[in-house]
């Protein structure tokens, strides 16, 4: 008698590094101008200067 192969394969499983830890509304998200180096962002910080000139 032959034993049957158990699959391997999994359904319907996501992978969980895909998923974001926080959902972002996008309603919050507006889009502004660094005055510093002119880079266009979206953000919902308060502050007019972008993260890598904020550095």
């Amino acid at each position: 008698m032959k034993r049957k192969r158990k699959s391997r394969k999994m359904v319907g499983i996501r992978c969980q590094c895909q998923d974001r830890p926080v959902p972002i509304e996008k309603e919050k998200l507006r889009t502004k101008q660094c005055p510093k180096c002119g880079k266009v962002y979206k953000t919902n910080r308060n502050g007019n200067i972008c993260f890598n000139c904020s550095r």
